[in-house]
C-alpha cells in the first residue's frame, strides 16, 4: 500500500514485505504518518444547519404589538406537546428540512430543472411553484442525488437519534447514544461523527442493536433501565427488562410493557404458544414490580415543526409535523411496497378555550382520533431523574399527566396511541406496523414554531423564532422522487402497488383548516378508548388517479 511505503519504520515497512503485517507503526506511533493523502480520509464534520432555520427575510423589529399577538404560541400548546416513542430498531431517524434539501435536485416529473440544482433552501423553495404555468407547483419533485439503494448517510439520519439526557436531568453524562448529543448546541464529538460517517447501512438488514445504548452491564440484582445502567440481557432475573424497571421472564415483562432498550422482548411477528399463564400473585417479586417506567429520552438535532392554528370559537389546533428523509413501506408476501424518500407524520392536539380535548394520530388510512382522556400520558418524574410516570402503569398520577404519548412505527413511521402491532390490508396480503417503547423523542427540546391562517392560507414565524423562513411551507410540490418508471431496476409492480412511490407533499397540504379533527373527509369519529384488534382495510389506488400514490394517503392532501 501507497501510505504504508512512506512509513519511517523500516521494520514496519518490512513486516508489510514479507509477513503482510502492515502498518503497525503507523497505527501506534502518530509520528509514522507522512502520509501526505492521509487527511483525505478524515470524514468531514457534519455540517450545522442551524443557519438555514434563521434565513427568513422578515424584520421583527417592525412587527407591531398586534402583529405580535397573532404570533404568539399559547402555553397551553407546550404544556401539553407529546412525546415520541421512536421503534427500537429503527433504520431511518427524525430528519432535518435543511439536510435534506442539501442532497436532492427539483425536477419537473422526471425533468430536471436547469440551474436550480443546488440552489434550493428553506427561504426560496416556495419559487419552484413556478415552474409550470397553471399547476402549482404540483409536479416538481425534490429528487434525490444519490441512490436511495446505495443507503447515504444523510437519508438514515442516524445522527439525529433523540440523545440521553444530560446532567440535568440526573443522568450520568458519559452514558450517550450513539449519534446522541448531551450538550445545548446539539453538536457531535468528532469520534461520534467518524463512526457515523463509516458505518454502513443495510436497508434490510441493519443491526437493530446499533441505537441501543452503550456500556450496559447484565443485572445481578434484577435492576433494569432508565439510568441503572443495567440491562437484561445475560441477567438471572430474565432477559426482558419491564418499563417498571426490573427483570423477569413472563409476559408482564417481554409483551405490552417491555423496554426494548434495556432487554430482550417478544417477538410480536412470531408469538410464542399460547400456554396456561401462571398466576402471578404468587411470583414474589416480580408481580410486586415499581410501576413508574424508566426511559432514556431527549433531544433530537432534527427539529420538530410545530404549526398552530386558532378556529375561532376557542378551538385552537397543534399540528406537531415530524419529517424524515426517508420511509421505508412494509412487506406483503415478503415483497416490499411503499418505499419513498421524504416522508412527513404529525399528530394534532386539539384544544378548547385552553383546555386538550383530543388526539389526532397519523396512523394507516387517514388516520385515527381519540379523546383526550383516552390516550397515555407521562409526567417526568419529581425527583428529576429520567424515570417517565405513565398512566398506564401508575392510575394515580392521571389527573396531572399533562403530555400524550406517541408511537412511531418502524419503517413508516406513523403515528399510533399504543406499542404493539398494528395490522392493516392490501390487496392479495397482509401488513403491520410495529411500535414499541423505543427510544424516547421529546420534540418540545428542539422545535421551530409557525401560526396559520387557514381563511388566506398564510404562515407566520412565531415569536420564539421570529427569523425562521416560511417559503418551505409555501412549496406544494412533492419533498421526494417521482415513483421511478417500471424501466428503472429498482422498481416493480404488484396488484397496482408499487415498490417506490411518490414522495409527499408538505404540511400546508394536510388540511390544516380542516374543521373536524380527523383528517380524513367524511364522518369522524373520536375514540373514547384504545384497543382493538380489527384490522384497517387500506383503500387502493382510485381509477384514473396518478401512479405510484401513497397507499391510503395521498388523497387527503389540500390541492395547491
Amino acid at each position: 500500500m501507497e501510505w504504508v511505503a512512506t512509513g519511517r519504520s523500516w521494520v514496519d515497512r518490512e513486516m508489510c514485505r514479507w509477513f503482510e503485517l502492515c502498518g503497525t507503526h503507523h497505527m501506534l506511533f502518530r509520528s509514522g504518518w507522512t502520509w501526505q493523502k492521509g487527511a483525505d480520509d478524515i470524514p468531514p464534520r457534519l455540517p450545522d444547519f442551524t443557519p438555514f432555520w434563521e434565513s427568513g427575510d422578515e424584520d421583527p423589529d417592525s412587527w407591531s404589538h398586534e402583529e405580535k399577538v397573532l404570533r404568539e404560541i399559547p402555553d397551553y400548546v407546550f404544556e401539553h406537546a407529546p412525546y415520541v416513542h421512536l421503534f427500537s430498531g429503527e433504520e431511518f431517524w427524525p430528519s432535518d428540512l435543511g439536510e435534506h434539501l442539501a442532497h436532492i435536485s427539483p425536477r419537473l416529473n422526471y425533468t430536471l430543472i436547469e440551474g436550480m440544482e443546488d440552489d434550493q433552501n428553506l427561504t426560496n423553495l416556495r419559487e419552484l411553484n413556478a415552474i409550470e404555468e397553471g399547476s402549482h407547483g404540483r409536479f416538481v419533485y425534490l429528487q434525490s442525488d444519490d441512490n436511495v439503494e446505495e443507503h447515504p448517510t444523510w437519508l438514515t439520519s442516524n445522527h439525529n437519534i433523540p440523545s440521553a439526557p444530560g446532567p440535568r436531568f440526573g443522568t450520568d453524562p458519559d452514558v450517550a447514544w450513539p449519534g446522541g448529543d448531551n450538550s445545548e448546541n446539539a453538536g457531535l464529538r468528532q469520534d461520534q461523527q467518524n463512526v457515523l460517517l463509516d458505518h454502513t447501512h443495510d436497508f434490510e438488514t441493519q443491526d437493530v442493536r446499533s441505537a441501543l445504548p452503550s456500556d450496559l452491564t447484565p443485572s445481578a440484582n434484577g435492576r433494569c433501565g432508565g439510568n441503572s445502567g443495567f440491562t437484561c440481557e445475560g441477567s438471572n432475573f430474565g432477559q426482558c427488562c419491564s418499563i417498571h424497571g426490573w427483570c423477569g421472564k413472563t409476559d408482564l415483562y417481554c409483551d405490552t410493557y417491555c423496554d426494548p432498550l434495556h432487554g430482550s422482548c417478544n417477538d410480536l411477528l412470531h408469538p410464542p404458544p399460547a400456554w396456561p399463564k401462571p398466576d402471578l400473585r404468587k411470583r414474589g417479586h416480580e408481580a410486586r414490580a415499581p410501576q413508574p417506567p424508566r426511559h432514556s429520552f431527549g433531544k433530537s438535532n432534527a427539529p420538530a415543526v410545530l404549526v398552530v392554528v386558532d378556529k375561532g370559537n376557542g378551538t385552537v389546533d397543534a399540528f406537531w409535523f415530524f419529517f424524515y428523509s426517508f420511509n421505508q413501506g412494509q412487506k406483503v408476501l415478503n415483497i416490499r411496497f411503499g418505499n419513498h424518500v421524504g416522508d412527513w407524520e404529525h399528530t394534532l392536539v386539539r384544544f378548547h378555550h385552553g383546555k386538550p380535548h383530543s388526539v389526532f394520530f397519523s396512523e394507516h388510512d387517514f388516520g385515527a382520533a381519540y379523546a383526550w382522556h383516552a390516550v397515555e400520558k407521562y409526567l417526568p418524574n419529581p425527583d428529576g431523574s429520567d424515570t417517565m410516570l405513565g398512566t398506564f402503569s401508575n392510575a394515580t398520577i392521571a389527573p396531572v399527566a399533562m403530555r400524550p404519548v406517541l408511537y412511531s412505527a418502524f419503517g413508516s413511521h406513523a403515528m399510533y396511541p399504543t406499542p404493539g402491532l398494528h395490522p392493516y390490508i392490501l390487496p392479495w396480503g397482509l401488513l403491520h406496523d410495529q411500535t414499541d417503547r423505543g427510544p424516547l423523542w421529546d420534540p418540545a427540546l428542539n422545535v421551530k414554531s409557525f401560526v396559520y391562517d387557514p381563511r388566506n392560507r398564510t404562515v407566520r414565524a412565531s415569536t420564539l423564532n421570529p427569523r425562521a423562513p416560511t417559503g418551505w411551507f409555501d412549496y406544494a410540490g412533492h419533498w421526494g422522487d417521482k415513483y421511478y418508471p417500471l424501466s428503472d431496476p429498482r422498481q416493480y409492480r404488484l396488484a397496482g402497488q408499487y415498490h417506490y412511490v411518490n414522495g409527499p407533499t408538505g404540511p400546508k397540504f394536510k388540511r390544516l383548516g380542516r374543521e373536524e379533527i380527523c383528517q380524513g373527509r367524511g364522518v369522524c369519529r373520536v375514540r373514547h378508548w384504545l384497543g382493538g384488534d380489527r384490522a384497517k382495510r387500506v383503500r387502493p389506488v382510485e381509477q384514473g388517479g396518478e401512479d405510484g400514490g401513497l397507499p391510503g394517503g395521498n388523497s387527503t392532501d389540500d390541492a395547491p
